[in-house]
C-alpha cells in the first residue's frame, strides 16, 4: 500500500469549513489527499515533531476529514516515524537538493517508507520535487 507524509501546512491550509470546497480548488486537491489516507487507500506516515505542529496549527478541527485525519493518526492504521531528523548523509543529499533544513523532519517521516508521496504547499519544497524523487524515490504532490 502506498504511504504519504503531509507538511504541517497542508494539514493547515486544508482545516476549512468544507462549503469552500468546490471540485478542483486548492481545498478540494488537499482534502483528497487527505481523504487517501482517512479512506485506507494510503497509509501516512509522521512523526513526533510533525504531531506536534499538526496539533499547533489545526487546534479547532474544521471539517470531518480533518478530525478524521487525527483519529487515523492514533491508529495502528497510521506510521509513526521515531525520527525527527535526517541522518547525516541523508541530511547533505536533501540539502544538495534544495529541500529547506527547517522542514527535514518532513523529510525523516518519508525514509523507510513504500511508495511515498510526500503532500506540500511550500514552493520552496515544490521546486526540488525532481531531485526529491531522483535522489529519495519521493514524489512530491505541491499543491500551492
Amino acid at each position: 500500500m502506498p504511504e504519504c507524509v503531509f507538511d504541517t501546512s497542508f494539514i493547515a491550509y486544508a482545516n476549512s469549513p468544507l462549503v469552500g470546497e468546490r471540485e478542483g480548488n486548492l481545498l478540494n486537491r488537499r482534502l483528497v489527499a487527505i481523504r487517501s489516507v482517512t479512506t485506507g487507500q494510503s497509509r501516512v506516515r509522521y512523526n513526533q515533531k510533525l504531531l506536534t505542529e499538526y496539533i499547533a496549527h489545526a487546534r479547532e478541527h474544521r471539517n470531518d476529514v480533518v478530525d478524521q485525519f487525527f483519529e487515523l493518526l492514533d491508529s495502528a492504521q497510521a506510521i509513526r516515524v521515531p525520527r525527527n531528523r535526517l541522518c547525516r548523509t541523508d541530511n547533505a543529499k536533501a540539502e544538495n537538493c534544495g529541500w529547506p533544513s527547517h522542514d527535514q523532519h518532513v523529510l525523516a517521516a518519508a525514509i523507510g517508507g513504500i511508495d511515498v508521496m510526500i503532500h506540500v504547499t511550500e514552493g520552496a519544497l515544490g521546486k526540488c520535487s525532481k531531485k526529491i524523487k531522483r535522489v529519495f524515490g519521493f514524489a512530491i504532490n505541491h499543491v500551492a
